[in-house]
């Protein structure tokens, strides 16, 4: 699995879950926590998501304001977390 991958994976997750279909302004660099398409109900639930579509944890210590402030952050969080998982 690429960033890449991931990002898909994300954009897919949170049009289809959380913004219902209405996402056709949705980008990879969308201020997710400023616009409120995050809240801590729907982080938490993608992350659930993220644990059991990747198979991996993501630490407490990962879940920064500036990790899930975009989708592109947020991969790259989802990413590093994989590749230290595999170490």
């Amino acid at each position: 699995m690429n960033q890449a991958q991931i990002l898909a994976g994300l954009t897919r997750y949170i049009a289809e879950e959380i913004l219902e279909g209405e996402a056709e302004d949705l980008l990879p660099t969308t201020p997710l926590l400023e616009l409120g398409i995050l809240n801590s109900l729907e982080t938490a639930r993608m992350m659930g998501f993220v644990e059991k579509q990747y198979g991996i944890t993501v630490p407490a210590d990962a879940m920064r304001v500036e990790n899930l402030s975009t989708l592109t952050a947020i991969a790259n969080m989802v990413y590093a977390c994989a590749q230290s998982s595999k170490a």
